[in-house]
C-alpha cells in the first residue's frame, strides 16, 4: 500500500508544483521542436519569481540533481545506435559507409556515392544519405528544420560534408580545394516541393546552398558548387538527410535545381 505522505513528498521534491511542470516540459520535449530551448526557460522562470527563489533555496540540491540528470539523458541519447541510412538499389555500393570527419555526437550513419555521366565524367555529382539523432527532439514536428538549424549552428553540417569536398577536390584540377576551408550560403529560404517517387508524391522542403573555398585567394571565397539539402522527420529520435553537391559547373544547376533526379529515388 502507497504511504500518502510518500506520495506528496516526491511530488514536493522540487518544491511544491515544480515537479510537475518539470514532467510537463520533459514530455513536450517529445513532441516540440527545438525543444531543449524548455530547459533554459524553465530555469529562468524558476530564478525570476519569488515563489521560484524560495524554492531554489529550500530544494537546491534536489534541483541541481534533477538538472544534471536530465541534461545527461539528453547527451546519452544522442548515443543511441540508428539505422542503415537509405540505399536505393538502383545506386548500386556506395563508396563509403564511413565518415571520418563526423563528430562522434550525436550518433549517425552516413553512405556517400559519387555519380557521373558516362559520356562526359566530369559532369558528376557526390550524393550523402544519412540518418542522425535528434536528442533534442523526439517527435517529427519540424524535426528537419530543428535538426537541420542546430547543424548549422554548431557547425556539424561543415564537418558532415567535409569529406564530399575532398571528392569534388579530386576530380576538379582546375582549383585546389581544402576541405577545412569552405563555408555554405544559403540561397534562398527554404522551399516546398513535390518529389515523385515511385510510389506516391511527397511534399518536402529544400534547401540549396553555395558552397564556397576560403583557402584561394579571394577573401570572399571562390564557389566551388551547389549543396541540395532534404530530409524526412520520423519519430523516436531519428532523421533522414540527403545531401547532393554538385560542382559549379553541373548542367543540373539549371536544368534540376532540386536534384529531383536523385531525390525522388530517396524519398519514401
Amino acid at each position: 500500500m502507497v504511504d500518502q505522505n510518500d506520495s506528496t513528498n516526491a511530488w514536493n521534491f522540487l518544491g511544491e508544483g515544480s515537479t510537475k511542470i518539470v514532467f510537463i516540459a520533459l514530455s513536450l520535449l517529445l513532441i516540440l521542436p527545438y525543444g531543449f530551448l524548455l530547459l533554459p526557460v524553465v530555469l529562468a522562470l524558476s530564478c525570476i519569481s519569488p515563489a521560484g527563489r524560495l524554492d531554489w533555496n529550500q530544494h537546491r540540491k534536489n534541483r541541481l540533481l534533477t538538472v544534471m540528470v536530465v541534461l545527461m539523458m539528453l547527451m546519452l541519447s544522442g548515443f543511441l545506435p540508428v539505422e542503415q541510412p537509405r540505399s536505393p538499389t538502383e545506386w548500386g555500393e556506395p563508396l563509403a559507409t564511413e565518415n571520418p570527419y563526423a563528430g562522434f555526437w550525436p550518433n549517425g550513419e552516413q553512405y556517400t556515392w559519387v555519380f557521373a555521366e558516362t559520356l562526359n565524367p566530369t559532369n558528376f555529382e557526390v550524393v550523402q544519405s544519412m540518418v542522425l539523432r535528434t536528442p533534442h527532439q523526439y517527435g517529427p514536428f519540424q524535426q528537419v528544420e530543428s535538426s537541420i538549424w542546430i547543424s548549422s549552428f554548431l557547425g556539424m553540417q561543415e564537418s558532415r560534408m567535409r569529406q564530399a569536398i575532398d571528392l569534388v577536390d579530386e576530380r576538379v584540377q582546375s582549383i585546389r580545394i581544402d576541405s577545412s576551408s569552405f563555408n555554405l550560403e544559403m540561397k534562398e529560404n527554404a522551399q516546398e516541393h513535390i518529389f515523385r517517387s515511385t510510389s506516391k508524391d511527397v511534399e518536402l522542403k529544400v534547401w540549396v546552398f553555395d558552397c564556397y573555398t576560403t583557402s584561394g585567394i579571394d577573401p570572399d571565397g571562390t564557389k566551388i558548387g551547389e549543396v541540395v539539402l532534404v530530409g524526412q522527420a520520423r519519430w523516436g529520435g531519428m532523421v533522414d538527410l540527403l545531401v547532393v553537391l554538385r560542382p559549379f559547373f553541373h548542367d543540373g544547376l539549371t536544368s534540376d535545381p532540386y536534384a529531383e533526379s536523385i531525390v525522388n529515388q530517396w524519398v519514401v
